[in-house]
């Protein structure tokens, strides 16, 4: 019995942590030393806008996006390319998961350049964020049909074609 309960607290604990995220007010980021030194900021900071509803933290969204957004402008190290027909610009929150999953791919794959990968990525991401989230987001029509293509497994052949 106390096994389970250790076991349960520990499973709990862990949860709750990968839920809390904290960006210093002083992050710089002048040099290539400098990102490659907030890699492990900006995976977490990714993994935390992914799945922290859109109801919560609102205040802390913003901040996190802010955070992310400059890495990945500022990223010697990471490159992306937005897709026409792929991005819906109409949908901030979608398209920052959108970047999010094509860095995270990167830095997760010892900063590949594949566009196809990171491409798709980040549409699995920005999919997965868009159906957790779509009762606090407009609807994107764009969205819906990648949805209907990552069901007919077409959705690579899609974003190949984009290419």
């Amino acid at each position: 019995m106390k096994k389970v309960i250790l076991v349960l607290f520990i499973a709990l604990s862990t949860g709750l942590n990968s839920q809390s995220i904290e960006i210093p007010a002083n992050v710089q980021l002048n040099s290539k030393e400098d990102y490659k030194k907030q890699e492990a900021l900006v995976l977490k900071a990714i993994d935390w806008i992914q799945n922290t509803s859109l109801d919560k933290n609102i205040e802390k969204r913003k901040d996190v996006n802010a955070f992310l957004m400059k890495w990945m402008m500022g990223s010697p190290s990471v490159s992306i390319e937005l897709i026409g027909g792929v991005v819906p610009l109409d949908c901030k929150e979608c398209l920052m998961s959108f970047l999010a999953g094509w860095t995270k791919y990167s830095l997760e794959n010892d900063y590949s350049k594949n566009k196809i990968e990171g491409a798709l990525s980040g549409t699995n991401r920005m999919i997965d964020f868009y159906q957790k989230n779509e009762k606090f987001l407009e609807k994107s029509t764009d969205i819906k049909k990648l949805i209907k293509k990552k069901k007919k497994k077409k959705l690579r052949k899609y974003i190949e074609s984009k290419f």
